[in-house]
C-alpha cells in the first residue's frame, strides 16, 4: 500500500507541476554550485525544489529531469549520498534493473536505471551519479517505459551540457 500511494503521489506531481513551469527554456545558473545547467529543446525550466539546482519538463510527456548537487566534507561521504538516494527507490519497490560505469560529457560517473509498475504503467528512471570536485551530483530523469526512447538522448544532454565554473 505504501508503494502505491508512493507512485500514486509521484504521478500526481509530475502531472500537476506543470503549473510551476516557465515557458522560458534558458540555461539555469546556480552560484552556490558553481554550475549551469541547460535544458534539453522542448523542455520547460521549473521552479527547483530545496534539492534541486535545476528541474526540466517535458510538458507532452510528462516526463521530467533533476539536477541534485550536495556539498560534501570529503569524498568518502558522497557513498552515503547516493545509497541513500537508491535505499529510498528500492524500498519504495523500484526495481534496479541495469548499473554500469559510464563517462558522459567527459564527466566518469554510474549510470543506473530503475522501472516501477503499477495499474498497468510503468515509470522508469535514469540516474546518473558523479563526483564534481568536492560535490556528488544526480541527474535523475523521470518518463514513462513508453518514452523513453523518445527522451533518453534528452537525459544525456543536460549530462554533457553541465558547466561548471573555475574555482
Amino acid at each position: 500500500m505504501k508503494t502505491a500511494r508512493f507512485f500514486v503521489v509521484l504521478l500526481v506531481a509530475l502531472a500537476f507541476s506543470a503549473v510551476a513551469f516557465a515557458q522560458d527554456a534558458g540555461p539555469v545558473e546556480n552560484e552556490e554550485f558553481g554550475v549551469t545547467v541547460t535544458p534539453p529543446d522542448g523542455w520547460e525550466v521549473g521552479s527547483s525544489d530545496d534539492k534541486a539546482v535545476a528541474n526540466f519538463k517535458h510538458r507532452g510527456s510528462q516526463s521530467q529531469i533533476q539536477v541534485i548537487g550536495t556539498k560534501l566534507m570529503n569524498a568518502e561521504v558522497a557513498d552515503v549520498f547516493f545509497s541513500t538516494f537508491h535505499k529510498t527507490l528500492t524500498e519504495s519497490n523500484f526495481e534496479q534493473v541495469s548499473e554500469e560505469s559510464n563517462t558522459i560529457g567527459g564527466l566518469e560517473g554510474t549510470e543506473i536505471r530503475y522501472e516501477f509498475t503499477h495499474s498497468g504503467v510503468t515509470l522508469e528512471v535514469m540516474v546518473f551519479e558523479f563526483l564534481q570536485d568536492h560535490t556528488a551530483w544526480l541527474v535523475i530523469g523521470y518518463m514513462q517505459d513508453s518514452e523513453r526512447e523518445n527522451h533518453e538522448d534528452d537525459f544525456t544532454s543536460v549530462i554533457e551540457n553541465l558547466s561548471f565554473d573555475e574555482g
